[in-house]
């Protein structure tokens, strides 16, 4: 075993490691905001360590810059979804949005 196959094993075992307990995470957690900081981690964390097995494989031919550009598109997206889906819950739950203005008065 060469020293590049360990480390994309160990990388990979890393990155899945890292999914499954987010996802045992999400699914022990009763509190919708709880499960949204599971969320975090398997959508920016794991998939960072995946592509970086990639990288480390096929260095960066097509297939690495497209796992390196698939990982930041979901280190930026992850955030904002996750911000979004709180709001909206936030919103449901007290069925109304507030008035920035009228806390202030």
């Amino acid at each position: 075993m060469s020293a590049t196959s360990a480390t994309v094993g160990v990388l990979l075992a890393v990155g899945v490691a890292i999914e499954l307990a987010c996802c045992v995470g999400v699914l022990v957690m009763e509190d919708a905001y709880d499960k949204l900081h599971y969320l975090g981690p398997a959508a920016i964390v794991g998939p960072l360590f995946i592509a970086v097995a990639v990288v480390v494989r096929e260095s960066l031919g097509p297939a690495g810059i497209k796992s390196l550009l698939t990982a930041a598109l979901l280190a930026v997206a992850s955030p904002v979804l996750s911000h979004a889906t709180a709001r909206a819950l936030y919103i449901r739950r007290r069925d109304h949005v507030e008035d920035p203005a009228r806390r202030l008065t």
